[in-house]
């Protein structure tokens, strides 16, 4: 299954701010790769850098590190970032759905941007990291 993670799944995961599923989220995914892989871009890790600490971010790099490569400079289709949009959402929730579709992801694991899920038409689901641990 290939996931994108979003920001505050690594924050909660990594920071000082810990969130037990999160911590689990990215043990298992490290633990059953490449069974499980995740896809990340710049824009999420430079959130990521802003909300942790240096030794914390570290390891969130060596993290990403082993199991995938930062997708730098990656282009989204115009049409696909202004169908989301069109919808409404604010430009980041926009940018982070079209990204995921983009790479093709399984889904998008979110603590905050569950109101993505009840866009029926989306070709990703959208969940919590304890949702998706129950399918790993």
């Amino acid at each position: 299954m290939e996931l994108v993670l979003d920001a505050n799944e690594y924050i909660f995961g990594f920071g000082l701010a810990k969130e037990p599923s999160c911590e689990k989220l990215i043990d298992v995914i490290h633990n059953k790769y490449p069974s499980h892989s995740i896809r990340i871009c710049e824009i999420i890790v430079a959130e990521v850098r802003h909300n942790l600490t240096l030794e914390d971010f570290r390891r969130f790099i060596e993290f990403i590190s082993a199991l995938t490569t930062i997708d730098q400079s990656i282009v989204i289709p115009f049409e696909i970032g202004a169908k989301y949009e069109t919808k409404g959402f604010k430009p980041a929730d926009a940018f982070i759905a079209a990204y995921t579709e983009c790479v093709g992801a399984d889904a998008l694991v979110t603590e905050n941007r569950h109101f993505l899920s009840r866009q029926e038409d989306l070709p990703f689901k959208v969940v919590k990291a304890e949702e998706i641990l129950l399918k790993l």
